[in-house]
């Protein structure tokens, strides 16, 4: 029974690493189940017996890296009276970090933002990603609103204004740093420039420059 689990257990993974390697390659939409199996060396009805459809084995996938994207909000809201401007540029930038420190990490997020659109069998990963920035969202607005209430945010902004800011730059980096391993290079550029946008969200970017 223990060698029976195992060997399960070592399918499931040849499928998971087979999955990885074609998402990387074509895309979501582009790859078939069948071509999983292929790729893996088993029959189909193997891939089935593990994952029900092409959506449980991508989510199957995405959660066997470990990202702690999670921990770092639940820390921020944490220490949020001690500096709550400091928390959310952290928090932006553990993202980056992330994809440069950690090859499967950046293998999961290059299939997330380059295997585009999710749509007809894949619409549940949109449904769940959508839900997902949701609650990141909502959750980063209070950041900010306790940076506004803290005095560190700019009065002609408002906390959504903020988020909406920082959320289309970070997407923005993370795509340009996962187009290919060679744009590894570029996630030191990337915190810069988010440290570039923190200073402009500063009670004295409003007046005649901005903090460096």
């Amino acid at each position: 029974m223990r060698r029976t689990k195992e060997e399960a257990q070592a399918t499931r993974e040849q499928l998971l690493d087979a999955a990885e390697r074609l998402f990387l390659e074509r895309g979501l939409a582009a790859t078939s189940l069948q071509d999983i199996a292929r790729a893996a060396g088993v029959t189909r009805g193997a891939v089935y017996w593990h994952f029900a459809d092409k959506v449980a084995l991508a989510e199957a996938l995405f959660e066997r890296v470990d990202l702690p994207m999670e921990q770092v909000m639940a820390q921020a809201e944490r220490d949020l009276a001690a500096d709550p401007l400091a928390q959310l540029r952290n928090l932006a930038g553990s993202a980056i970090r992330l994809i440069r420190d950690d090859a499967p990490a950046r293998r999961a997020f290059t299939i997330i933002l380059h295997s585009g659109p999710f749509i007809g069998e894949l619409a549940p990963l949109a449904q769940r990603h959508d839900e997902s920035l949701s609650d990141c969202t909502s959750r980063m607005e209070r950041l900010f609103a306790a940076a506004m209430a803290a005095g560190q945010l700019r009065r002609d902004i408002t906390p959504r204004q903020a988020v909406t800011a920082l959320f289309g730059l970070v997407d923005g980096l993370l795509r340009l740093c996962t187009l290919n391993e060679a744009a590894i290079a570029r996630c030191d550029e990337a915190e810069r420039a988010i440290a570039l946008l923190f200073d402009g969200l500063l009670p004295q970017a409003a007046g005649h420059g901005t903090r460096v």
